[in-house]
Order: structure tokens, then C-alpha cells, then sequence
């Protein structure tokens, strides 16, 4: 893989899938909760994201999986009413919940067809894979989150 197409994952995955970590302060329960289940995933998937370099596709798999039982157990975090400061969550999820939950049931999706990509260690398919999960982040945040 040429160092271009390494920078343009990297910028890829910081534009999609960034957090502030600010945004915790303040939160309890439900909402700590999914903003601590967030905060993992994102760190799940900049650790992916280095594992291109060595093409450590074990971690990659392992990413895979906890990416995919987050998003397997992620619409029990969103209850109604856990859209109070300092939750970032938009109220279109309560207000379009098929919509909601069909953008969780594709980054579910995209994560298992990482792992199942990965397993065949084809590098440029596994990046690939990995763009179309956090295309699943990016598109989710656009509608759903402030």
C-alpha cells in the first residue's frame, strides 16, 4: 500500500468517526454508558486502523468482533428520553426509529463483513471493509447525532 492511500485512511477514519471528550462530563447512567460504548468503538477502530501498517489482520478480526457486538446491543443504549444534556443524541432517532435502526443494523452488518473480509488477509479489501464501517459511523452521525 503507497503512503497516499495510508494518509487518506487515516484523514478517512478521523473525519468519520471523531469524538469530543468533553461531551462525557456531566453524564450518568444510560448516557455515560453509551458515550463510554462510543468511545470504545472509536478506539476499537483506531486501533484497526494502525493494524494496516503491520497488517496485523489477528487484530483486525478481534476489532471486527467487539464492532459488531457493539452494534448487535447498541438500540438497547438509546430508551427514550436519553437525549438530555450532555447526550449528543438527535432527536430523529426517537422521532424515525426504522431509520435509526436500520443505520445500526448496517454498521452491524459492515462490521461482520470486516471480519469475514479480513479473514481472507487481502489488505486492500480489509481497508475497503474497514472504510464501509466508518461510512456507517459517518452516515449515522449526520442524522442522528448533534
Amino acid at each position: 500500500m503507497n503512503i497516499n492511500k495510508y494518509h487518506i485512511l487515516i484523514i478517512t477514519f478521523f473525519v468519520c468517526c471523531t469524538t469530543f471528550s468533553f461531551a462525557h462530563e456531566g453524564a450518568t447512567g444510560i448516557i455515560k454508558e453509551r458515550m463510554d460504548k462510543f468511545k470504545e468503538s472509536k478506539a476499537i477502530m483506531r486501533e484497526i486502523n494502525k493494524s494496516f501498517a503491520n497488517k496485523d489482520f489477528k487484530k483486525i478480526q478481534n476489532g471486527a468482533i467487539k464492532l459488531n457486538k457493539w452494534g448487535l446491543e447498541m438500540g438497547n443504549f438509546f430508551p427514550e428520553g436519553s437525549n438530555t444534556f450532555p447526550s449528543e443524541a438527535n432527536e430523529n432517532i426517537w422521532l424515525e426509529p426504522d431509520q435509526f435502526k436500520l443505520a445500526i443494523d448496517n454498521f452491524a452488518k459492515a462490521s461482520k463483513s470486516l471480519l469475514k473480509i479480513s479473514q481472507d488477509k487481502d489488505l486492500d479489501k480489509t481497508i475497503q471493509a474497514f472504510r464501509t464501517v466508518a461510512g456507517t459511523c459517518k452516515g449515522c452521525h449526520k442524522k442522528f447525532r448533534n
